[in-house]
């Protein structure tokens, strides 16, 4: 039996089983749909040519919208040279040979994560159309940020032009707009609409951080109560630090954000704009490529690695490379007993060449994917015990030496049981578009 596959491989299912919380998830509670009766023919012969039409006019509104930013994009571009999405900084890499490259990437400067952005809003509209989300803070995040990142005069208003429409094309024909787009014209290439993909991802995250929490509180019943971590690793836009119950109302979470610096500025400007109290988190601002990320965690702040402690690690592990995503995993197993990691990954087949293409103009390319889930965690045990389970010093000042707990699977979601467990369904259709692209992977020592 391979380790993806052992009975251990479960530790969320418990609690994204219960009745009340996946019906929630999975409901369809408001739309024009729900007053019409339920019939595949109705389905596919009225109301999916009327999606068809919605879509033709949403994508009519958004390129209209687009070009009429284009004096907004050359003003800023040409005229005040601001840092954008349209003049994305770059620096130079050297390698070991000498040779210095040309690289952008624009989560360490005044842009921040452009890709982290999207996610924003899929959450937010999974809320505001109330069929499974859950997310309530990302609507009130989302108000203050543009889909084009910052410094585009007149790029929020056509971000929220874009809610808007799309809001309605699902309350009138119950599909996401751009699943739509993804399912019915590229489909050969993409196996995934953003929402489907964001939206099950960020249910089974929040089941991570919430079972996690109930282990803690039930290993302290009767005994001593014990401080526990809780890490967002490449933050963006997580908004579980404010509204996830389990830790924000926990006196024993310690809870921390962990981005680069260009990322983590936008993200507290939008906090503030929004005036959502982010007094119990402390930010660490960190380039996950150059730096060690838990010597910065240790260094700037309270984080004790001895504590259990539970890393989240979003939507993030593909913009990296393979040697910086397995040292960052096998740092897990040196912290304290019952710690783990959870993250999502691509499968091979995802960073085609074209997609590489598309994700490095905007800043931030795709390089990393799981061909072997089993191969890749032993690789990663592996790491861990080459470094020798050297940590750095809770001051800081020098290096310890830890125990390395060997890492396993605990949890292991691909796309069938992730749109069983998150993804509303109407009259048999799944209403995102979610077939394949990698899965969800939870590691604990």
């Amino acid at each position: 039996m391979s380790l993806s596959e052992s009975e251990s491989a479960s530790y969320t299912a418990a609690l994204a089983n219960e009745p009340s919380r996946h019906h929630s998830r999975t409901a369809v509670r408001f739309g024009i749909i729900t007053l019409l009766p339920k019939s595949s023919f109705l389905d596919k012969c009225i109301i999916g040519p009327l999606s068809l039409f919605t879509g033709i006019g949403i994508t009519t509104v958004l390129t209209t919208g687009y070009l009429s930013l284009t004096p907004s994009i050359l003003f800023s571009k040409y005229i005040m040279k601001w840092p954008s999405i349209f003049n994305l900084p770059s620096r130079t890499i050297t390698s070991s040979d000498g040779n210095g490259t040309e690289e952008t990437n624009t989560s360490n400067t005044i842009v921040g994560s452009i890709t982290a952005i999207k996610p924003l809003y899929v959450r937010s509209q999974m809320y505001l159309v109330q069929n499974g989300g859950m997310d309530f803070i990302a609507p009130l995040l989302a108000k203050h940020v543009s889909l084009f990142g910052p410094n585009i005069p007149g790029s929020l208003l056509l971000s929220h032009v874009y809610t808007i429409l799309t809001r309605w094309n699902f309350y009138l024909t119950g599909r996401m707009f751009a699943d739509q787009l993804a399912e019915n014209f590229m489909s050969k290439r993409i196996k995934f609409g953003e929402t489907g993909m964001v939206h099950a991802r960020t249910c089974w995250f929040d089941d991570v951080v919430d079972s996690f929490v109930k282990k803690q509180d039930e290993k302290e019943e009767g005994g001593p109560q014990t401080k526990f971590n809780v890490v967002i690793l490449g933050a963006g836009y997580d908004t579980r630090c404010y509204r996830l119950k389990s830790i924000i109302k926990n006196d024993n979470a310690k809870l921390y954000e962990v981005d680069a610096a260009g990322s983590q500025r936008n993200k507290k400007q939008s906090l503030r704009d929004a005036t959502i109290d982010a007094s119990h988190v402390t930010f660490v601002p960190c380039d996950f490529e150059s730096q060690d990320w838990i010597k910065v965690l240790q260094s700037t702040s309270d984080f004790e690695a001895s504590l259990p402690s539970v890393f989240i690690w979003e939507g993030v592990c593909y913009y990296l490379d393979r040697e910086v995503v397995m040292s960052t995993i096998s740092k897990v197993a040196m912290c304290g007993k019952g710690s783990c990691i959870a993250f999502d990954y691509f499968d091979e087949w995802c960073l085609a060449e074209w997609a590489r293409k598309s994700t490095k103009r905007v800043g931030e390319p795709w390089k990393f994917a799981i061909e072997d889930v089993d191969e890749f965690v032993i690789g990663c045990n592996e790491y861990s015990l080459a470094m020798g389970g050297v940590a750095p010093s809770k001051d800081g000042g020098g290096e310890s030496t830890l125990a390395v707990l060997p890492l396993r699977i605990t949890d292991h979601l691909r796309c069938e049981e992730m749109k069983r467990r998150y993804i509303a369904k109407w009259n048999g259709r799944y209403i995102a578009y979610l077939e394949e692209f990698g899965g969800c992977l939870l590691l604990g020592s």
